[in-house]
């Protein structure tokens, strides 16, 4: 009797072995497959990241020559209101001159 004794409890103990491995080698693949997607996804972030970047680069270039621009324009719109520009304007559309300009015009 002693022997059928030890061979229930050996093959209790192997199936609860076999057990224990299989429970074990869910755990690792769940955690690595786990593991996997967390990379997969940190890359995929990283990637994001990188484009997001390059596309605020962009933005602000944009920013910068639309500052510069509206400097432009308000310089030119200072230049505008002032009296020189007043007197060039005379000149070129209007052909006024001033009393101390003498005009040479082409003979024909």
């Amino acid at each position: 009797m002693s022997s059928r004794k030890g061979k229930k409890r050996r093959g209790r103990r192997s199936r609860a072995s076999q057990e224990n491995r299989l429970a074990m080698i869910g755990i690792v693949a769940v955690v690595t497959l786990l593991f996997a997607v967390l990379i997969i996804e940190g890359l995929r972030l990283n990637r994001r990241i990188d484009e997001n970047e390059a596309h605020r680069q962009t933005l602000e270039e944009e920013i910068a020559s639309e500052e510069m621009r509206t400097e432009s324009i308000e310089s030119l719109r200072e230049y505008m209101q002032s009296d020189e520009y007043l007197k060039q304007a005379a000149k070129d559309r209007l052909g006024l001159v001033e009393s101390d300009e003498v005009i040479f015009r082409p003979q024909d």
